[in-house]
């Protein structure tokens, strides 16, 4: 494939007026924001006469179910592929290997966005892939908008702002989700749906963190490890969000989630005021300044996290000397 080139969203609109066929592709574990513009963007191509389905090599959380209310069930030979919330190939999972270099258009909002597509548009000032899918649906027409549609948008823009609590929160994150809002889809139920509804399996496993965190940096870390046998104890939907917890603690302005897999830990890092993606860049993973990720390749526990406290210890060290 050719070096990618970046793109205005208009030409990314006249790309999409051009060709049909669309596969979409969104990350593996995908959450509300990558789901969200996987079905909200398919189902506006539907809407406007064009062909398209979604692909992501993990299934769909129950907790998004609704959303494939959005697409009509179309066979057919796939001719352009978009990849939507997806910062890096390898992101594509077991789709890599058969989509990897056919991506013909990447929307994205990652700053560390690594460009594998032929046309890459990433908007790193969005607080969720989901507004720049809702700016590029509105150029391509209002017949491409309806009530299931604007839902998943906003269940994309909702989720990757916390239900607008996190630090990337902007008035347009705001005015976007309003304006989706208005056509009519009863967000309050969503809401529930989204942040408030729990499992007992859920509460169980948030009671393990609670009594198992441990505390380093005068306090101001906290770190809590998950190990394969845990997690398997659960559904994976349960582990859903899981990351924000020890970030929640008064006090506490960096909070690292460890995960046992195959290949070592998965390292999830949510902050207050600290560039966590600066500490996973060093690790070889990205993300956004205030959330990021990466894996850190050893079976050792206490290794990995001897090596991400390290890091998380010397940026929150460098935060107090600037306060």
């Amino acid at each position: 494939m050719n070096k990618a080139t970046n793109i205005t969203l208009q030409q990314a609109a006249e790309l999409l007026a051009e060709h049909d066929n669309f596969l979409i592709l969104s990350h593996v574990n995908p959450d509300g924001d990558t789901v969200g513009c996987a079905y909200g963007l398919c189902g506006a191509l539907q809407r406007l006469g064009k062909k398209a389905k979604v692909a992501c090599s993990d299934s769909l959380s129950e907790r998004f179910s609704y959303m494939e209310e959005a697409v009509e069930e179309q066979r057919f030979q796939e001719g352009f592929v978009i990849s939507v919330d997806v910062a890096d190939r390898s992101l594509l999972g077991d789709l890599e290997k058969t989509y990897g270099d056919r991506v013909g258009l990447a929307i994205d909002h990652h700053l560390s966005h690594r460009p594998f597509a032929e046309k890459v548009y990433v908007d790193d000032s969005a607080a969720a892939a989901c507004e720049i899918v809702y700016d590029l649906v509105k150029l391509l027409g209002e017949v491409c908008l309806d009530e299931i549609t604007a839902k998943c948008l906003y269940t994309g823009i909702a989720t990757d702002t916390g239900c607008f609590k996190f630090g990337n929160t902007t008035g347009v994150s705001h005015r976007k989700a309003g304006e989706l809002m208005d056509y009519g889809f009863d967000a309050a139920a969503l809401n529930y749906v989204l942040f408030d509804m729990k499992t007992k399996a859920r509460i169980g496993l948030e009671r393990y963190v609670f009594e198992n965190i441990e505390f380093f940096a005068e306090d101001k870390g906290a770190i809590i490890a998950l190990s394969k046998e845990i997690l398997d104890s659960v559904d994976t939907e349960d582990v859903n969000g899981i990351s924000a917890l020890p970030r929640q603690i008064l006090g506490v302005e960096v909070g690292i989630v460890l995960k046992e897999k195959k290949d070592g830990w998965k390292v999830s890092l949510r902050s207050n005021s600290v560039n966590v993606q600066e500490i996973c860049g060093y690790f070889g993973g990205g993300g956004h300044i205030r959330a990021a990720g990466c894996t850190i390749k050893t079976a050792d526990v206490e290794e990995a996290k001897k090596l991400i406290k390290e890091e998380v210890a010397k940026a929150i060290e460098e935060l107090l000397k600037k306060r």
